[in-house]
C-alpha cells in the first residue's frame, strides 16, 4: 500500500503544545487566542489556494506553480467578512469590518477593502477605507473599479444601531487611497434596497465629448434600475422605474445584464417583465460638473413573452446580437442590437437556458444550446447561429434526445462541450459534444459534491464528501482515473498549471496536493496544521 507524503506543519507534539500554550499564558497571551476564529475560503486564485483567517487577520496562500506547495502569508485588517478573486484572478480582494477600541492599548480601525497580489510573496496589500462594513464587492472586468455594497442580510445588529442599505463605496483601483478615493455615495431609493450590483465592461458614450472608456455600475432593485458612472463617481445617478406603480402589479426584479460596449448599450432581463429592456446611453451636454454627459434611452425590444434567459454575441462583421428565451410563447428571439429589429424562432419546448458555443472569448459562437431546465425534459436543442438573423436562411434547429431528464447544463471552459446533469444528486451525468450533437453517459459511485474544470477545459475533477478519493476525467478521451486520499474531501480545485488541491474542511488546515492529472498516489502530499503555524511562530 502506497502512503501519501505528509507535511505536518505542527510536528510531533505541536498540537499538544498549541493547546497547552493556550491554557497557560493567561492574561499575558496575545488577544488573538481569545478572538472568534472563522476561516473564509479556500478561494482559488490562478495557481494558488487562499485562506482568510479572521482571528490572525491574515491571508495564507498555498502556491502550486513550481510543482510543489509553497506557503505565503499576508497581513490584512481586523475582522474579515468577505473575500473574492478579481475577475482576471490576478488578485484577491478582502473586505474587513475593522474594530472599535474598547480597552486600553487597542486602536480603532475602520472598515477597509484590501487588494492582495498573491503572485508576489513579499508584497504588501493595498488598503482603502470604505467607511462602512459592507459585505459584498463587485469588480469591473478590467480591474479598474470596485463597488462595495450591502447584501440583503449584511447587517450585523451587534456592531451598530443603523445601517444605510443604499450606501455604496466606489473605489478607483488604479489610484492610491486618498480623501476622495474611495467615494461614499447613497443612491436614490424608491422604498427598495439594491439586490445586487453589476459593473459594465469599459464602454464609450456615442457622441460624447469625452471619448475615453468608462465603467458603469448598474444597481438592481425591486422595480428600479439605477445607473451610476463609476469612473466619475461624484456625478449624479440615474434611476429608472421599472414597475407600473399599481399595488396589484407583480414586482419587477432585474436579474441579468449583458452589454454591447461599442454602442454603449445594456440589455436587461427581469423577472415578471414582458420584454428585454434596452438601455442605450446617448450623449447629452452636462449643465454642471455633477451632471452626467449622457442620458439613458429606454426601449423594450418587442420580442414579447417574458424573457427567461439572454445571451449576447458579435458576428463576423462585429454586429452585436441578443438571443432571448421566451418560454411562455415557446420561442427564442434573435435581436439585432444596433437596429432593435428581431426575428423569432419557434422551439419545441419552453426554453429557459441559453449557452453559446464554442465557449471561448476569442472565437465567434456558432451554436446556441437551448434547454428547458425547469421542465426537466430529456432533451436539449442546438440552434446554428450563422445567418440566423436572415429570414431567407432556413433555421437549423437540431434536437438531441437523451434517456434521462436534463436538470442542469454546465459549460466547459474553452471547448465545445457541456456537462449535462440528469439527477439532483449529480450521480448520472452526460458529456455533450455540441459540434457532433452526441452525448456520452457518465456514472458516479456517489453524489458529486464538489467539482471543478481545468482552466483549459481538458479535464474534470470531482469528489464525494464521504468517499476518500479524487475522480479525474480526461474530457478528450473520457478516460476516468481515481486517486485514493487519506481523508474525506470537502472541496476540490483544479488550479492553473494543472495542480489539484483538495481541502478537507479542517479548522487547523488540512489539504491534499496532487501535482497533475497524471500523478500517482505516491506523488500526492498531505499538508496538516498549516493554518496554525503562525500561532506557534509568534510565541517563540
Amino acid at each position: 500500500m502506497t502512503n501519501l507524503r505528509k507535511t505536518r506543519i505542527l510536528r510531533g507534539f505541536g498540537l499538544l503544545c498549541f493547546l497547552s500554550l493556550a491554557a497557560c499564558y493567561g492574561d499575558e497571551r496575545d488577544e488573538s487566542w481569545d478572538r472568534e476564529r472563522v476561516i473564509i475560503g479556500p478561494v482559488a486564485v490562478k495557481s494558488r489556494l487562499a485562506y482568510v483567517d479572521t482571528a490572525r487577520d491574515r491571508v495564507l496562500s498555498i502556491e502550486t506553480a513550481d510543482g510543489r506547495p509553497d506557503f505565503h502569508s499576508y497581513d490584512i485588517g481586523r475582522n474579515a467578512i468577505f473575500a473574492t478573486p478579481t475577475p482576471d484572478r490576478d488578485h484577491l480582494a478582502v473586505i474587513t469590518r475593522g474594530e472599535e477600541a474598547l480597552v486600553k492599548g487597542q486602536v480603532d480601525e475602520d472598515p477597509k477593502l484590501w487588494i492582495l497580489d498573491l503572485s508576489e510573496p513579499n508584497s504588501v496589500a493595498q488598503s482603502y477605507e470604505i467607511g462602512s462594513a459592507f459585505d459584498r464587492l463587485a469588480v469591473s472586468s478590467d480591474g479598474s473599479v470596485a463597488v462595495a455594497y450591502f447584501s440583503s442580510g449584511g447587517f450585523d445588529a451587534t456592531t451598530g444601531v443603523f445601517r444605510n442599505p443604499n450606501e455604496l463605496a466606489i473605489v478607483d483601483l488604479e489610484s492610491a487611497p486618498s480623501d476622495e478615493n474611495p467615494t461614499l455615495r447613497t443612491v436614490r431609493s424608491f422604498g427598495s434596497a439594491p439586490d445586487g450590483v453589476v459593473l459594465s465592461p469599459p464602454m464609450r458614450i456615442p457622441g460624447a465629448e469625452d471619448t475615453s472608456p468608462r465603467v458603469f455600475a448598474f444597481l438592481l432593485a425591486e422595480n428600479t434600475l439605477t445607473l451610476l458612472d463609476a469612473t466619475h463617481p461624484t456625478r449624479r445617478e440615474v434611476t429608472i422605474r421599472l414597475g407600473t406603480g399599481s399595488t396589484n402589479a407583480a414586482m419587477i426584479r432585474p436579474q441579468e445584464l449583458v452589454f454591447a460596449p461599442n454602442t454603449g448599450t445594456a440589455y436587461v432581463r427581469s423577472d415578471n417583465a414582458s420584454d428585454v429592456l434596452s438601455v442605450l446611453l446617448s450623449a447629452e451636454e452636462p449643465e454642471s460638473e455633477q451632471d452626467n454627459d449622457y442620458q439613458p434611452a429606454l426601449a423594450e425590444l418587442g420580442a414579447g413573452g417574458g424573457p427567461a434567459d439572454v445571451a449576447v454575441w458579435d458576428d463576423a462583421i462585429d454586429r452585436r446580437f441578443v438571443l432571448a428565451a421566451m418560454p411562455s410563447s415557446r420561442q427564442v428571439a434573435v435581436i439585432d442590437a444596433d437596429t432593435a429589429s428581431f426575428v423569432t424562432v419557434s422551439t419545441p419546448d419552453p426554453i429557459d437556458r441559453i449557452m453559446l458555443f464554442p465557449n471561448d472569448p476569442n472565437l465567434q459562437p456558432r451554436v446556441a444550446l437551448l434547454a428547458s431546465i425547469s421542465q426537466g425534459l430529456p432533451r436539449v436543442h442546438l440552434l446554428a447561429l450563422d445567418g440566423i438573423s436572415d429570414q431567407l436562411v432556413p433555421v437549423d434547429l437540431r434536437t438531441v434526445t437523451m434517456s434521462e431528464p436534463v436538470l442542469d447544463v454546465l459549460q466547459i471552459p474553452g471547448s465545445e462541450q457541456a456537462l449535462i446533469v440528469h439527477d439532483a444528486n449529480r450521480t448520472v451525468l452526460g458529456l455533450l459534444d455540441v459540434s457532433l450533437g452526441a452525448v456520452s453517459p457518465l456514472e458516479g459511485v456517489g453524489r458529486l459534491d464538489s467539482f471543478d474544470f481545468s482552466a483549459d477545459g481538458s479535464f474534470l475533477v470531482g469528489v464525494t464528501n464521504q468517499v476518500s478519493r479524487v475522480g479525474i476525467l480526461d474530457l478528450q478521451s473520457l478516460h476516468p482515473t481515481n486517486i485514493r486520499i487519506d481523508d474525506d474531501p470537502g472541496r476540490v480545485f483544479a488550479l492553473q498549471g494543472g495542480a489539484i488541491m483538495v481541502d478537507h474542511g479542517d479548522a487547523f488546515g488540512r489539504a491534499t496536493y496532487i501535482p497533475s492529472i497524471d500523478a500517482q498516489r505516491s506523488d500526492a502530499r498531505v499538508m496538516s496544521g498549516f493554518l496554525l503555524e503562525e500561532y506557534l511562530d509568534e510565541d517563540e
